[in-house]
């Protein structure tokens, strides 16, 4: 009678397919989910905004504390095999800003283009229950930061800060100006946090 065999069938491993590695930490991630950059002839360590420019690029997590590492530890020349200029560290987190910032008004844009925008106080006031991210100006008056944020949090509604101010909101929304905004679809809200997200987290430093 024949043995049975005690192997054990492999498990197919996780594809790695699209994905990269942050060159300051190793982890890996899909490439959109990660700030690619590219080194010019000139030796300038540059961002990708659009991850398209040709040649080898390298991956950073959206971290200030990556940021900072792989500058630190010169991950740039060993990720390039060039040597590469002294980078300057604010001049790249304003880059990715700068980015981060252009999606987020595009996301805001496309909300109103496919109707998915809600804003004016009126409106806002009896749409809120629908509502799927609350986005509140830099510049909105407190009194109505906090109006708006109490039915917010009592609708279970999550509010968030943007980088701009009422005017720049407006005209994103076809308006003179506008301090909050509701997003009503899904899938632009949880796009909108993502790159907040993103946001916060590459303008911090690492504390020394």
């Amino acid at each position: 009678m024949a043995r049975a065999s005690r192997r054990q069938p492999r498990e197919p491993r996780p594809s790695t397919k699209g994905m990269r590695s942050c060159v300051a930490c190793r982890c890996k991630a899909p490439r959109e989910a990660l700030i690619r950059l590219v080194c010019d002839p000139e030796g300038r360590v540059l961002v990708d905004r659009y991850l398209k420019a040709p040649g080898r690029g390298a991956h950073l997590c959206y971290d200030r504390a990556c940021l900072d590492q792989a500058v630190n530890r010169r991950a740039f020349g060993r990720a390039f095999k060039t040597a590469v200029q002294p980078v300057d560290v604010d001049a790249l987190v304003a880059s990715v800003v700068a980015g981060i910032d252009a999606r987020l008004a595009d996301a805001i844009s496309i909300a109103r283009r496919s109707n998915r925008a809600l804003s004016g106080n009126d409106v806002l006031e009896r749409g809120l229950g629908r509502v799927k991210l609350l986005l509140l100006s830099d510049d909105i008056a407190e009194a109505s930061a906090a109006r708006l944020i109490r039915r917010a949090e009592a609708l279970e509604v999550p509010h968030r800060r943007l980088p701009m101010g009422r005017t720049e909101l407006g005209t994103l929304l076809g308006k003179p100006e506008r301090v909050a905004v509701g997003l009503s679809g899904a899938r632009g809200a949880a796009s909108v946090l993502e790159e907040l997200d993103r946001r916060d987290r590459i303008v911090v430093a690492a504390p020394r």
